[in-house]
């Protein structure tokens, strides 16, 4: 699901408890909003309050967690992607064509990882069976001496362990936050701002506050789900490792 649409879906379903609690104060009899049904909702919606406040929480920290390694591998896949090229320059002009691959490999996967508007990036399959086409020719070099035969066995250990990298950041792609678990927390909140609705004063200021509180927290949870699964939207994966090592393998 877009990362929008469950923002939008969590607002609805936020402000929309603030709404149904105006609505009910205004159809329930007075006794059942006396001071002692205030207290003991007031009570009952902290314990949830508080629950959603730790589920925020985790869900925080499993979307940094998936963020951050991420971007480590990112910056792994950067510093393989220099070391293979180094060694290729060194093997000599035999690898150029090698070379040739690498650096359309490394356009292409930048584009990928870091799409630009109007533009349609390579698939992900497209990008690996180019990596795959590196290593292919890789293994049609003919080394004359053991100088040669050393550096191709490391250019093609760097390439397995790319391979391996670009599989890791295709496993780290989806979410990390289950949608049954986004239901709930939105369920949680929308009980929250119910009893928010219930008994506050039906006015314009009160309604404005209320739909920016659920604005803010809508918004907190898009910024999660970005967090979480950075493909274009406010949060983007570290694109400056990838190009630095593109500058430095063009040279």
């Amino acid at each position: 699901m877009n990362h929008f649409t469950i923002a939008l879906v969590a607002f609805a379903g936020i402000f929309g408890g603030a709404l149904f609690g105006f609505f009910a104060a205004r159809r329930l009899p007075g006794h059942h909003l006396s001071n002692e049904t205030q207290t003991a909702v007031t009570v009952s919606v902290a314990v949830i309050g508080t629950l959603a406040a730790l589920v925020l929480g985790l869900m925080i920290t499993a979307a940094n967690g998936s963020f951050t390694k991420r971007s480590e591998e990112v910056r792994e896949l950067s510093l393989q992607l220099i070391r293979m090229d180094r060694n290729l320059r060194r093997y000599g002009p035999e690898a150029e064509d090698v070379r040739l691959s690498l650096r359309t490999w490394a356009t292409a996967k930048i584009q990928q990882l870091f799409p630009e508007k109007g533009k349609v990036p390579p698939t992900s399959d497209q990008t690996i069976e180019m990596l795959e086409a590196v290593q292919d020719g890789l293994m049609a070099l003919k080394p004359k001496d053991d100088r040669q035969e050393h550096l191709r066995t490391l250019c093609l250990t760097l390439s397995s362990t790319m391979i391996q990298a670009r599989w890791g950041l295709e496993t780290h792609a989806g979410q990390s936050i289950p949608i049954p678990f986004l239901v709930l927390l939105i369920f949680w909140l929308a009980i929250v701002f119910a009893s928010f609705g219930l008994f506050a004063p039906s006015n314009a200021t009160t309604m404005v506050a209320l739909l920016l509180c659920a604005m803010a927290v809508a918004g907190g949870i898009l910024l999660i789900e970005d967090l979480d699964n950075p493909s274009g939207g406010f949060v983007r994966l570290p694109v400056d490792a990838m190009k630095r090592a593109l500058t430095e393998i063009s040279r």
